[in-house]
């Protein structure tokens, strides 16, 4: 049985989510980065970054929530993940976007909130920052005027990744499109996302 370590809302619940979808067995085991119980002698041990999520698979840790999907979707035979080409291609590529480009973007939020440095200079920084997560959320309503779901004609860990992210607040309130709203909404109905928000007791702010 897998054992998942996540932290309440994180972008670890985006795993927590696609193992409910692919009905398989594991344990959810918390481990709230706001309790420090990431950076305790035995989860560094896990996880030497101190970072969620972390799987373990037949006591091997695998970290990087994008491995960890990419992992998920290949050993469990799914249509979210395509067998080759360039269907592959674009469900990776959604995925990475969400976890290299979107994720990161937030981060820089997050360490600048907290930094005590000059106010004006500070707010200066933020609208920049601001500005920069917002055009990913323009590029993510672009490409679903043109596709149902990120990766094409198939729901999958992208729209998962992305709904879990939007729910994350930095003190400002970005533009979520018609489309993203869509998918947002349709991902947050679903069994899987309902079980998991449940288990980790996250409530959802992002679409009213």
């Amino acid at each position: 049985m897998y054992k998942l370590y996540y932290s309440p809302g994180a972008c670890s619940m985006a795993v927590h989510v696609l193992l409910n979808e692919l009905g398989v067995p594991f344990e959810p085991i918390r481990s709230a980065i706001k309790d420090g119980a990431v950076k305790t002698p035995e989860y560094l041990k896990l996880n030497p970054r101190g970072q969620v999520p972390v799987l373990v698979v037949d006591d091997t840790a695998i970290k990087e929530g994008s491995a960890i999907i990419a992992f998920l979707l290949d050993a469990h035979k799914t249509p979210m993940m395509p067998a080759s080409g360039v269907a592959r291609a674009k469900t990776l590529e959604w995925l990475m976007w969400g976890n290299s480009s979107l994720h990161p973007a937030y981060s820089r939020a997050f360490w600048l909130a907290r930094q005590t440095i000059d106010e004006k200079a500070k707010q200066e920084l933020q609208k920049a920052t601001f500005a920069y997560i917002q055009s990913f959320w323009d590029e993510a309503e672009a490409r679903l005027t043109e596709s149902k779901y990120l990766a094409g004609d198939t729901w999958g860990a992208a729209d998962i990744l992305m709904t879990v992210i939007a729910n994350w607040d930095v003190g400002h309130r970005f533009t979520f499109g018609p489309n993203v709203q869509r998918v947002i909404r349709e991902t947050i109905t679903r069994p899987s996302w309902q079980k998991a928000s449940a288990t980790e007791q996250v409530e959802y702010r992002a679409v009213a």
